[in-house]
C-alpha cells in the first residue's frame, strides 16, 4: 500500500513542477536531402513592432450586412 502511494506521488511530481523554460532562440530543421533551415522563435516577452492602423484595425472597408433586410 505504501509502495503504491509513493509510486503514485512520484508519477505526479512532473505535473507539479511543470515544464522547464527553453533557452533556444531558433529551431534548426534538417531536410532529407541534406540541407537545413533555421526557424526563429518569437517569445511572448519579445517586443513586437507596432501595428499600423491601416493594416489591421481599419474595419471601414469591410462589407456590412444590413440586418433590416
Amino acid at each position: 500500500m505504501i509502495h503504491s502511494l509513493a509510486l503514485g506521488l512520484a508519477a505526479l511530481l512532473p505535473l507539479a513542477i511543470g515544464p522547464s523554460s527553453a533557452s533556444a532562440t531558433n529551431i534548426t530543421a534538417k531536410f532529407c536531402g541534406g540541407g537545413t533551415v533555421e526557424i526563429p522563435i518569437r517569445r511572448d516577452d519579445d517586443p513586437t513592432p507596432p501595428c499600423t492602423m491601416k493594416g489591421c484595425h481599419a474595419g471601414s472597408c469591410r462589407k456590412r450586412i444590413d440586418l433590416r433586410q
